[in-house]
């Protein structure tokens, strides 16, 4: 087979390259990549091929080397990070590759600023949710930006979720004309700006840092008046969290979200995933909502409607909690456990004597081991100078987990 070479360009373009990466240039009788790429190599005698349509110039490449051409691929920085590697190894896996220094290697060194504790993120063709979160709990975190999620967004949504302990840089351009490298004091002065492309955007923190799982006070949720008080409680959602043992991307079923309190902690704990709070209840549907804007989730759809109805369609879910039925348990008992991902925990909260035996009967007659935790908590509350234990409810919580995982 005819050489395939993955080669990076860094900010310092073919100053940057390698003696070996240069060879490898040379010797290619086809250039693939970007406009800016190629004209970094005005005098190459060779075929260029600008980069549009990747999969398109892939299959022109494979033509190429089927001819018994050696082609080499340029992209920016290191093609293993962020960029183009995955797919050109997926067809050419014996490609060689001579990687550059990434965007934010030379930003970092522009700033004279250690990384090697450095978290990195992206959000090209990413889910902007976990990218907030993740982003929010680490001490210096780098994100690549696109032009919809710009450093000034993504400034703007950590602001909504109440992220402010952080200086920031934005280097923009870096390599070509116009670059600039700036540092702001807040995210509040981020948001004011606007940037050119491409850019990236450095996040350090300089206060401490949120914990992953709230453990949310109950009166911090918006809930509903007059019936205010129709929450799962703190204690038992910390347990609830625990048996569903979702995973960072999981999928989690919350039916009967109520105010929406088990769906937002799970969404902290699986940051790469995504929430359906469904309820039937339209005096709930603004206080999911404004939960949801209060923490900064933004991973959480609202599934206005009663289940088992409303679960049709849904993706299938890594994780389900009933915290409500409407009567209708054992359909959407049936309904959940049917469309549970093997391996996934459907948890039920029992606070009612009908519920516990209708819930219990139903996950005995699966045949799936089941497990179950009684929460009897007691809080400190004042009374005058003096402190008394104030009992909560009782609920007992059942859980199974679907086979095949």
């Amino acid at each position: 087979m005819a050489g395939v070479y993955l080669i990076g360009l860094g900010a310092r373009g073919r100053e940057g390259l390698s003696l070996a990466a240069s060879r490898r240039v040379a010797e290619a009788e086809v250039l693939v990549g970007g406009r800016r790429h190629l004209a970094a190599f005005p005098e190459h005698p060779g075929e260029k091929m600008p980069l549009g349509d990747l999969e398109a110039a892939l299959d022109l490449a494979a033509k190429r080397v089927a001819e018994g051409k050696r082609v080499a691929f340029l992209a920016s920085g290191d093609p293993l990070f962020f960029g183009m590697g995955r797919k050109v190894l997926a067809r050419f896996p014996e490609a060689e590759i001579y990687p550059a220094p990434t965007a934010f290697q030379e930003a970092f060194a522009r700033l004279r600023l250690p990384w090697d504790e450095a978290r990195f993120f992206s959000v090209h063709g990413r889910p902007l949710a976990g990218v907030l979160l993740e982003a929010s709990l680490s001490r210096l975190s780098v994100v690549y930006t696109d032009p919809e999620n710009t450093p000034a967004r993504v400034a703007e949504a950590l602001l909504a979720m109440g992220a402010r302990g952080f200086r920031a840089y934005v280097a923009e351009r870096l390599g070509e004309e116009g670059e600039r490298v700036r540092g702001f004091g807040s995210l509040e002065e981020v948001a004011k700006e606007a940037f050119q492309d491409p850019n990236v955007l450095i996040l350090e923190a300089n206060g401490p840092l949120p914990p992953r799982l709230g453990f949310f006070r109950d009166e911090l949720f918006e809930q509903r008046t007059p019936k205010r008080g129709l929450i799962t409680k703190r204690e038992v959602r910390l347990l609830a969290l625990g048996l569903l043992a979702l995973p960072p991307d999981g999928i989690l079923w919350d039916i009967g979200a109520g105010t929406g309190s088990v769906g937002l902690e799970a969404a902290r704990i699986a940051p790469w995933g995504w929430i359906y709070a469904v309820e039937k209840n339209p005096e709930s549907w603004p206080h999911i909502l404004e939960n949801a804007r209060r923490f900064g989730v933004h991973n959480l759809t609202l599934v206005r409607g009663e289940a088992p109805g409303a679960l049709k369609g849904l993706p299938a879910p890594h994780g389900v909690f009933v915290g409500g039925s409407g009567g209708e348990l054992p359909s959407i008992l049936e309904e959940s456990l049917l469309a549970l991902r093997p391996g996934g925990r459907l948890v039920v909260a029992a606070l009612t004597l009908e519920n516990l035996s209708t819930a219990y009967g139903f996950l005995r007659g699966t045949g799936l081991p089941l497990e179950g935790i009684q929460v009897q908590a007691n809080r400190l509350v004042p009374t005058g100078p003096y402190f008394r234990l104030e009992a909560q409810n009782p609920t007992l919580l059942l859980a199974v987990t679907k086979e095949g995982g």
